[in-house]
């Protein structure tokens, strides 16, 4: 039987989605998976996905004296390990899609996303658009108060990107407010931040093409970022933990699933530490929540500042030296004591301190999927 000339004419771009998971999935070489990700966009986008939920994220601590520290076979990526244009100097207050969020020290606090292994640049529209931080900087003009930097510098809570910052139509969510979680949004282009329609919002995340946030009492949004029309949309308003008192993370499970992570505080005058977690699963058509009772042999890692994803754990993948169902995070609080960097396994419930520092102000994980995407 002749075959037909679109058969001779298909190319490996056109494997379905599904297939290449698989199979970049039984790699357990990050250098295979690597050298998957220079063929074409289609496998760099399933191989950038594949790739971070299967190796360990880096560390990033805002003090490079950490990384000469034991941090557990941990990479460390710190700010000596950035070159910035000209003699630009830059808060470094998160990361998305494998780009770190940066914000200039200076007037118009312009912000920008920076792939730390490529020296790629993503300009983004600066502080100054917003009206709160023009009160700021008036506050700080009538009473000579200092502390106005400072709140600038922490302005922005999370960003969030779409899949990839090269793609024509990409579009960047933010956390904002210095009282509150609130939400805007920029796309290519823009020279100022939109706002929507939020308040309370606790975390943020890009999944299966669609924009989410969640607000402290659990209720979760699709937020649509139509410059001419944005909403926010609620979908779900009731959720198992609607009035406990404890952070909240949205964390990628698998490809185009998530979870929603509660991080449980002892909280007092001083710190404020983890206890436990709990973690649930929402299913979006039936509305239902059912509770995670197993990891189901990863690892997980939260970040306020950055993704949280689980990862394979034990020898396929990891290294070996990351334990499965555990939990690996950062607790505390810079301004009011000391960052740890801590692991909850998931059987004895029980957290141990991995590592403390004294001296980091910030610290979050980065994926190794940034490396994919040049």
């Amino acid at each position: 039987m002749a075959l037909s000339s679109s058969y001779y004419s298909s190319s490996w771009s056109d494997l379905l989605p599904e297939l290449m998971d698989t199979v970049f999935h039984s790699l357990n070489d990050a250098r295979d998976i690597l050298s998957c990700a220079t063929v074409c966009s289609s496998w760099r986008y399933s191989s950038s996905a594949v790739y971070s939920r299967k190796f360990v994220p880096l560390l990033f601590v805002s003090h490079p004296s950490f990384a000469d520290e034991k941090t557990h076979h941990f990479r460390v990526l710190s700010r000596d390990n950035l070159v910035f244009s000209g003699n630009d100097q830059r808060w470094i207050c998160g990361s998305t899609g494998g780009y770190l969020l940066t914000v200039n020290v200076s007037f118009q606090f312009e912000v920008s996303l920076q792939n730390p292994f490529t020296n790629t640049v993503v300009s983004l529209p600066p502080l100054i658009s917003f009206e709160d931080v023009q009160r700021l900087l008036q506050f700080q003009a009538i009473s000579q108060h200092s502390g106005a930097l400072t709140l600038i510098k922490e302005f922005v809570k999370k960003a969030v990107s779409s899949n990839s910052l090269l793609d024509s139509d990409w579009a960047v969510l933010i956390i904002y407010s210095t009282d509150g979680g609130k939400l805007a949004f920029c796309r290519r282009g823009d020279k100022q931040w939109t706002g929507l329609e939020s308040d309370h919002i606790e975390d943020i995340v890009f999944c299966n093409g669609v924009f989410l946030a969640m607000d402290r009492t659990g209720v979760i949004y699709q937020c649509e970022l139509n410059p001419n029309d944005p909403k926010v949309i609620p979908l779900c308003n009731a959720s198992p933990f609607r009035y406990d008192t404890c952070k909240k993370y949205f964390a990628e499970s698998d490809h185009g699933k998530l979870w929603v992570v509660l991080q449980k505080l002892d909280v007092s005058d001083d710190f404020d530490f983890a206890t436990y977690f709990e973690i649930y699963d929402f299913n979006s058509e039936t509305k239902e929540w059912t509770i995670v009772r197993s990891l189901r042999g990863k690892a997980l890692f939260l970040s306020p500042r950055g993704r949280c994803v689980a990862v394979l754990a034990g020898e396929a993948g990891s290294g070996g030296f990351i334990k499965d169902d555990s939990i690996y995070f950062i607790d505390g609080s810079s301004s009011l004591g000391p960052l740890n960097l801590s692991v909850f396994e998931w059987e004895s419930r029980q957290i141990k301190k991995l590592h403390q520092s004294r001296y980091c102000s910030l610290m979050f994980w980065v994926t190794p999927a940034d490396v994919l995407q040049r």
